[in-house]
């Protein structure tokens, strides 16, 4: 028989954010319910305020200095008994259904260290912008590139302890150093297509610097684990994303990322630019207080695409901004899943925003 197993997910908080309540929401509807600490540094009363609303939900709480997000990460599970692991940051959020699904995966194979999934990708405004594009299946890529996104993996506790746990010293790359030296355990890696998590891509995020620390960072892993063409090209695509996600102007970015000859992998039809052909689907939720009855969708076509989602359909013929409205609004907590389909030739998904 199976035993349904139990995940410790720590908080770490620097500081205050506003999607800090949608964290804390995407974890209380979780089933299994899991064990969370919160580990805020941030000194906001705002942050206290928030999980305040989550007493029963957090096992253990720490308010004051620690020794950085690593540190912070590694004291939340020590003070939890859950045997998989995970975290997500303040700006993160988990899908409905994402840790059921883990927890059967774990269950019924035994012999699985670490599962991930996809993440959806929102800006500062809350615009859903697509896919988290790095994500793919394992496979030895993972040397070169960091292919999984953190706030939708889960690992065994026990496999962590074996491999060292995790590098307190390290602020930017402590997830990718896991998965790396997982792999060269020969650590068993489980991979499903669905969406487990929605992350924030901020101007300001951490992530997305250049600096040099950061760079130090990548290096140590690029250079003990990839031979030297993949080096070489993992420091030229690290360098290319940072340019185009946070330093070429839009309309730059838009041509270089859509230069003739370029083959982009798609997931579930849609392309790391927004690009489609055929049919396409994104899944969205939200945990706003109230139900959603409107979704706003960008797009750039010169061919006419049909927009479906919750019983809601619309057929354009022009690029622009297109409003969904649905008889039944959508409640905090569900899925909606958008169907975009092009009739003829290619159209691209620009975002897409609940009103």
């Amino acid at each position: 028989m199976s035993v349904t197993p139990t995940f410790a997910i720590s908080v770490p908080i620097g500081a205050y954010h506003p999607l800090l309540p949608d964290c804390l929401k995407s974890l209380a509807i979780q089933t299994p319910r899991p064990q969370v600490a919160v580990l805020d540094a941030s000194g906001d009363p705002r942050v206290a305020e928030a999980v305040d609303q989550f007493s029963d939900l957090v096992a253990y709480r720490r308010a004051g200095p620690d020794g950085g997000q690593s540190d912070a990460i590694i004291e939340g599970w020590d003070n939890l008994s859950g045997d998989l692991l995970g975290w997500l940051n303040a700006d993160d959020a988990l899908y409905p259904g994402a840790l059921a699904e883990a927890a059967e995966k774990f269950a019924n194979a035994p012999d699985t260290d670490l599962f991930y999934g996809h993440s959806t990708i929102i800006d500062d405004d809350n615009i859903i912008e697509g896919y988290h594009w790095a994500v793919e299946p394992p496979s030895e890529m993972i040397l070169a590139g960091d292919i999984i996104s953190q706030p939708s993996c889960f690992f065994r506790r026990s496999q962590l302890d074996e491999i060292g746990g995790l590098n307190r010293d390290l602020h930017y790359t402590m997830d990718w150093d896991i998965w790396v030296r997982f792999w060269r355990a020969g650590a068993t890696f489980a991979y499903t297509n669905n969406v487990l998590s929605r992350v924030l891509w901020s101007k300001d995020a951490k992530t997305g610097g250049f600096n040099r620390r950061r760079r130090e960072e990548l290096e140590r892993i690029i250079g003990a684990n990839a031979s030297l063409s993949r080096r070489l090209k993992s420091r030229f695509g690290f360098a290319l994303h940072h340019a185009l996600e946070y330093l070429a102007p839009d309309a730059v970015a838009d041509f270089l990322r859509s230069a003739p000859g370029r083959t982009l992998r798609a997931i579930n039809g849609l392309d790391r630019n927004g690009g489609f052909s055929g049919e396409a689907f994104l899944p969205l939720m939200h945990y706003g207080d109230a139900p959603m009855t409107k979704l706003e969708v960008k797009l750039r076509c010169q061919s006419p695409v049909t927009i479906s989602a919750a019983g809601a359909e619309l057929d354009v013929n022009a690029s622009g901004t297109h409003l969904l409205v649905f008889d039944n609004p959508v409640p905090a907590g569900e899925i909606l899943q958008l169907r975009l389909a092009a009739k003829d030739g290619a159209a691209r998904f620009l975002g897409a925003a609940w009103r």
